[in-house]
């Protein structure tokens, strides 16, 4: 890398907390007009990085450049003043203005006579901006009532406003359809083209490999590859990050983990004719013991909609569900949970933890009549829980210092652990898995994995429903796909590949 050219570097840049290291001796140069991948599992010291370069946190060591010149950044004010422009991955638009009022936010708004509000230039100003993004976005529109890939371009807006020339992005497709991703790529590399530095940071390799020019690995706190991203495939970036050079990928694992197609065991869950409002027309599938069943599909497709209805989160129109044999009336969470199911949501921040409870009250949340004072007396015995907790802090290898931190100081990873770990303590029978690795890093993911297949083991019923089709490869007996609300097809045992699912994922043969 020729550093003379760099638009932006960072050098030495070191932070520690307390008994932490979070980065350590950190050198990046990024020129200009170029998409460089930042990837690294949970605890890597990415976030930390990203805001010292927002200046959100000062580095105990180490200096900033921008276009040869020494960057002084005590407040995330003076990065925007200095061009760099910021979408993390919590939106931090303000819901409740316009788009126009966000896009506009922080330049100060045009005045008429000195006094009021100009909103006609306001409006026009940020339509402007707007379509550099070839969006079709309303100006006047409330940012709350947009859809999330659609509050992510306000936010970018938002800097092309500020005349940004640098744009971090991090995790930018969470929750977005194929479509958005699509357009939001598009967007992107108009941006480079026009000499914008983009730092794409994501945990989907598959993104990484599609978008980046460049990626810039980081592994406790240290940069340990930074490599052109044609000079890699998925092995040798999983090396990277895990420090494992010889990595597994899917299909590897899936062979060497022995997993077949499913076994001629006991039907656990049955479900026939599952129809509801939500979208969700005619699916019927059993789940058996000991078996890893994936329910996949292109965002939109219904595999959420469908859990719900099964669960009692939604109504059902039509469709039975049959326990063991035995039909059973789900009309409730509660009554599902009774029945031996439970659904571990995609969203954990707000619908699988409570974010504000400690450790041990989220993982013996959902057991508590196990952990009783005595058998009829309904106060939980904090020495109980304690001992429950601890178990499933080892088994899980939550990283947490102690079972009383608050759930909402941990990792994204060690949050969806915990999440895991309720649900195990709870009990069920069936366990519904709804995109348990979202924002998890690889060996994050591999806990999970093992998790799912050590409750197969046990004689449970697993349903693992994933958006990145590698994952389901590597973990599952056998594969539903959903299109429009419907189950289109299944591939079971050594059929079960990524170009079988996305095949009936879109209904016609996949490009190779």
């Amino acid at each position: 890398m020729n550093v003379d050219s760099s638009f932006f570097e960072l050098r030495g840049i070191t932070k520690r907390y307390p008994g932490v290291l979070a980065v350590d001796d950190v050198q990046i140069a990024l020129s200009a007009g170029e998409i460089v991948g930042l990837v690294g599992k949970n605890g890597a010291g990415k976030s930390t990085l990203i805001k010292i370069m927002a200046g959100a946190v000062r580095p105990d060591s180490g200096e900033l450049f921008l276009n040869g010149a020494r960057l002084e950044l005590a407040t995330p004010l003076q990065a925007n003043h200095a061009g760099m422009a910021f979408v993390h991955q919590e939106l931090q638009d303000v819901a409740d203005l316009s788009v126009a009022e966000n896009v506009m936010l922080g330049l100060g708004f045009p005045k008429r006579a000195g006094l009021f509000v100009d909103w006609r230039t306001l409006r026009r100003r940020a339509a402007e901006v707007i379509a550099r993004l070839e969006v079709d976005i309303d100006p006047k529109a409330a940012v709350g009532d947009l859809s999330v890939a659609d509050q992510r371009l306000v936010t970018i807006a938002r800097g092309l406003a500020q005349n940004a020339t640098m744009l971090v992005l991090d995790e930018p497709t969470a929750s977005l359809t194929d479509e958005e991703i699509k357009h939001l790529f598009g967007v992107v590399g108009r941006l480079r083209s026009e000499g914008i530095t983009v730092l794409y940071v994501s945990h989907r390799l598959e993104e990484i490999f599609e978008l980046t020019n460049r990626v810039v690995v980081m592994r406790d706190g240290r940069v340990v590859a930074d490599e052109p991203t044609a000079a890699l495939d998925r092995r040798a970036l999983i090396g990277h990050i895990t420090g494992h050079e010889h990595a597994e990928t899917a299909a590897e694992r899936r062979r060497s983990q022995g997993i077949g197609g499913p076994p001629e065991t006991e039907v656990l869950l049955r479900a026939q004719g599952i129809t509801a409002a939500t979208g969700v027309t005619d699916c019927s599938f059993e789940v058996r013991a000991g078996e890893v069943l994936g329910l996949a599909g292109l965002v939109g497709a219904g595999r959420t909609e469908l859990v719900r209805a099964i669960f009692g989160a939604d109504r059902r129109s039509a469709g039975t569900i049959a326990m063991r044999g035995k039909q059973i009336n789900v009309k409730s969470p509660e009554s599902a949970m009774r029945a031996g199911l439970a659904l571990l949501p995609e969203d954990r921040k707000t619908q699988g933890n409570v974010m504000e409870f400690t450790v041990r009250q989220n993982l013996t949340l959902a057991s508590l009549h196990k952990h009783r004072i005595a058998p009829k007396v309904a106060a939980p015995s904090s020495s109980r829980e304690r001992v429950e907790a601890a178990r499933l802090i080892e088994r899980l290898a939550i990283k947490t210092p102690h079972d009383r931190q608050t759930v909402k100081l941990l990792s994204g990873g060690n949050q969806q652990k915990v999440v895991i770990g309720k649900w195990v303590s709870q009990g069920a029978d069936v366990l519904i898995f709804d995109e348990p690795t979202h924002g998890v890093d690889v060996d994050g993911k591999e806990e999970i994995y093992n998790v799912m297949g050590e409750l197969a083991g046990q004689g449970k019923g697993v349903v693992f429903i994933s958006s990145e089709f590698s994952e389901l490869v590597g973990a599952c007996h056998r594969v539903l796909v959903m299109r429009e609300g419907r189950i289109v097809g299944e591939v079971s045992g050594d059929d079960v590949t990524e170009q079988a699912i996305v095949e009936l994922c879109y209904g016609t043969p996949a490009i190779t």
